[in-house]
């Protein structure tokens, strides 16, 4: 019987639910994607799907990749581009990236162990429970990897 009338709560907070949901607007906008500038599509595709867990995407057109997450939901994909007429305007380091990852000093350690050079020490801010990493990707954009929660 308890079981009954748990589930039937359960069943009437989803009716409730989406009762409220279909009578809120509907957002103005949101963010659908990042583009920024690469010197060589394989080199960055191949660190962001290393190092954060991305696949490779569609190839939009002569100038643009796209690197994808593999679950719906995760966030914003990146268009990798790499524009040699210079029309787009977009020049390889000038981005600033920021991931939110489970492990941030394991992440950088596993950076600095392949070689690459500008990963930062972590900085652990305990009153925020919170451990920021900054590195640069292959063609010098700033990653910054928070890592939210109790540090490991």
């Amino acid at each position: 019987m308890i079981r009954m009338m748990a589930a039937g709560a359960v069943a009437l907070m989803g009716i409730v639910g989406s009762a409220a949901a279909a009578d809120a607007p509907a957002p103005q906008a949101s963010l659908m994607t990042v583009k920024i500038a690469v010197a060589d599509f394989q080199k960055s595709t191949d660190f962001y799907v290393k190092y954060f867990g991305m696949k490779q995407g569609a190839k939009y057109n002569e100038a643009e990749q796209g690197v994808d997450w593999p679950t719906p939901g995760q966030g914003s994909n990146l268009i990798l581009v790499n524009d040699p007429t210079g029309k787009l305007k977009l020049t390889p380091g000038t981005a600033w990236i920021m991931f939110k990852v489970p492990d941030a000093k394991k992440m950088a350690k596993a950076m600095v162990d392949a070689g690459f050079k500008g990963v930062e020490a972590p900085i652990e801010m305990k009153e925020y429970q919170t451990i920021v990493v900054n590195a640069r990707d292959p063609d010098g954009n700033q990653i910054e990897m928070l890592q939210v929660g109790p540090a490991r």
